[in-house]
């Protein structure tokens, strides 16, 4: 069997590792000419981690991480509204929350894959199939050909558009800005900061570097010069506790990144025939919950082990697209709504969201993270 991946970002190079740990010859096209990653963080929670240790990828991984020992749910003056410790974490859920570099974790797949035939510059214009394969264009008028094809193409698809998978963009009403500052991590509490339709996220990388993140309820479509953007930032979260104005000032304007928030309404199918779709491509999720890769991670674990286990491609296909589309909506949906709850500008119903938090106990919290972080997707089953 040959299966061709189009997008070789962090679910279509998962892909790639899964395919060939499993037998089946893979070729990945990337329309960028150079494999590499914004400069912003990512988390990767246990399912993810469990997902990718189970290829092979730890001692790689381990030597980019950061594990925060702490993390928080505070108040724009600092106050503490929930708190969890690694420890906790992990006595409930197996292992941390991983926080990675981007371009490092990119770079960990990347090296992996140096065995999988990735074709850079390769941007996907179009796909057509009969009953004995699929063929893909490319706007370098090159084409291939193989027995099955993964558009894992991201948020704006070729892939899906060619396929009519419906499911229109929607954008959430907030953007969010994104960078990386040198700042001294020892003693430094991961976590996010909540105010009245702005947020503030942070988490240490390694190499004593910071990830953040900031929100605010704005119009699609926004744009302004670099510096404007940090001048702005700075009169936005001035009066936020520490070290966030700092983060920001130490983060140059240049490099930090603006992304309006999108997803789509959960589809009841991802493909036809010889093609589907994984990660952003089928299933996109505001970043609330931090499972964005991580689901992409897990659906390719899921692809390689239906593809492998079967020799009808195409009920291999709809096998994995029936056990993964009931877990994505879940989490898409959940996603959504805890933007929505966060994301609230009324004062007053920010101090009940607030007081809510506080309240809710450890136990129900752990009940919801382990339904969402707790899943392990065995590749060999």
């Amino acid at each position: 069997m040959h299966t061709i991946v189009i997008g070789a970002g962090i679910g279509g190079l998962t892909t790639a590792l899964a395919l060939k740990q499993k037998g089946i010859d893979v070729d990945v096209y990337e329309r960028t000419p150079v494999l590499t990653d914004v400069g912003a963080g990512i988390s990767l929670w246990p399912n993810a981690l469990k997902a990718l240790y189970q290829l092979g990828l730890r001692p790689a991984l381990d030597g980019v991480s950061f594990v925060s020992m702490d993390g928080a749910v505070r108040s724009r003056d600092g106050t503490v509204l929930s708190r969890t410790t690694a420890d906790q974490f992990i006595a409930r859920l197996g292992l941390p929350v991983v926080v990675f570099h981007r371009a490092d974790l990119l770079a960990v797949l990347v090296d992996a894959a140096r065995d999988v035939r990735i074709h850079t510059d390769h941007e996907g214009r179009d796909v057509e199939q009969d009953a004995n394969g699929v063929t893909v264009q490319f706007a370098n008028r090159a084409c291939a050909r193989g027995d099955v094809l993964i558009g894992a193409d991201g948020l704006r698809s070729v892939v899906r558009d060619r396929l009519g998978v419906p499911g229109p963009l929607k954008y959430s009403g907030y953007t969010a800005w994104r960078g990386i500052a040198p700042f001294e991590t020892a003693g430094l509490m991961a976590g996010e900061t909540l105010g009245s339709g702005q947020r503030f996220g942070l988490a240490p990388i390694h190499g004593n570097r910071v990830y953040w993140y900031a929100t605010d309820n704005v119009p699609e479509g926004q744009r302004e010069p670099p510096l404007e953007t940090k001048a702005r930032l700075t009169r936005l979260f001035a009066d936020w506790h520490e070290p966030i104005p700092e983060l920001i000032q130490s983060t140059g304007a240049d490099a930090i990144l603006r992304n309006d928030i999108y997803d789509r309404d959960a589809a009841g199918r991802w493909g036809s025939g010889r093609i589907t779709l994984l990660g952003d491509a089928a299933h996109p999720m505001t970043p609330n919950l931090g499972q964005g890769a991580c689901q992409a991670i897990e659906d390719a674990l899921v692809l390689a082990h239906h593809l492998s286990s079967g020799s009808d491609v195409e009920a291999s296909l709809r096998r994995y697209e029936s056990e993964r589309i009931p877990r994505t909506r879940w989490v898409v949906t959940a996603s959504r709504r805890v933007g929505a709850l966060l994301q609230v500008e009324s004062r007053a119903f920010g101090r009940l969201r607030d007081l809510a938090l506080r309240l809710t106990p450890a136990t129900a919290t752990y009940r919801t993270l382990k339904r969402l972080a707790g899943y392990e997707g065995h590749l060999n089953r």
